[in-house]
């Protein structure tokens, strides 16, 4: 294999990696996105604190999601803001049955 191939082979290489960097990251904040919402329909038997720490993730969700492209961001804020509203509403919910 001749200098300029390799070299070739190596940026090509670089490249490739460069470009699957953003998709891991894009991919971590997804799979979080997924866990996260998708736990909705287990909200009614779970803790307070857990409740507590779902309305956490949904927060730093958000500030993830606002950095995202306008048409994934939209999207994503729309679903995830559903998501924390239920949260929030099954949290206070608890709360105030606790405190009778």
């Amino acid at each position: 294999m001749s200098f300029v191939t390799m070299k070739g082979v190596i940026a090509a290489a670089l490249v490739a990696l460069a470009l699957a960097q953003p998709v891991r990251a894009e991919e971590a904040w997804q799979a979080t996105f997924d866990d996260t919402c998708a736990r909705s329909n287990q909200a009614m038997a779970m803790s307070v604190q857990e409740l507590r720490d779902l309305l956490d993730r949904c927060d730093a969700l958000r500030k993830v999601i606002e950095t995202q492209e306008e048409s994934v961001r939209k999207v994503y804020l729309k679903r995830l803001s559903l998501c924390r509203n239920l949260y929030a509403y099954m949290l206070e919910y608890k709360q105030n049955n606790q405190a009778k």
